[in-house]
């Protein structure tokens, strides 16, 4: 009884891990492109791909412009072009003729499972905005000069050591 237990449980949970799919990369970019539509959303997606691929964001604006891809979409091209000959426009068309990233990728011969974890990682920072940064300081804020004096003071009482 109790090893058919044993048995019936392992049975579940190798039913349950093989169930649980990896995201797949039309769904990651969907994600991308959510972050995308919310607040401050354009900012953190593209300065994160900007980052990430070491591009300006000028010219990955001209990117989309020229392909029609969203930024998810576009991060996913980019990234396949990396080591590989074809170019993002290259791919941007096969991705808009029908083929799934997948398949793009294999047959570009691009390592699916870390092209898989780029994108996600990505999509989670992007998500968690981990990369988020203030926006500058004002002019004004900047033209006063730092000051020098303490930021702390500390009072000294009687005794020879300082109390804090």
């Amino acid at each position: 009884m109790a090893s058919s237990l044993v048995a019936i449980t392992v049975f579940l949970a190798v039913g349950f891990t093989w169930a649980a799919d990896p995201p797949t990369l039309e769904e990651l970019a969907a994600v991308i492109d959510r972050v995308r539509n919310g607040p401050d959303g354009e900012r953190v997606v593209a300065g994160h791909i900007s980052r990430k691929l070491a591009v300006s964001v000028e010219v990955l604006r001209a990117q989309r412009a020229r392909t029609g891809l969203d930024w998810g979409d576009l991060l996913i091209a980019n990234l396949l072009c990396k080591t590989n000959e074809p170019t993002v426009d290259h791919v941007a068309a096969e991705f808009r003729g029908g083929a799934r990233w997948a398949d793009i990728a294999r047959h570009h011969n691009v390592d699916l499972d870390q092209l898989r974890s780029d994108v996600r990682q990505s999509q989670q920072a992007m998500e968690q905005r981990t990369e988020d940064r203030a926006p500058p300081r004002s002019s004004d804020s900047q033209s006063s000069p730092p000051t020098t004096a303490p930021t702390t003071v500390v009072p000294t009482g009687k005794g020879s050591s300082p109390r804090y």
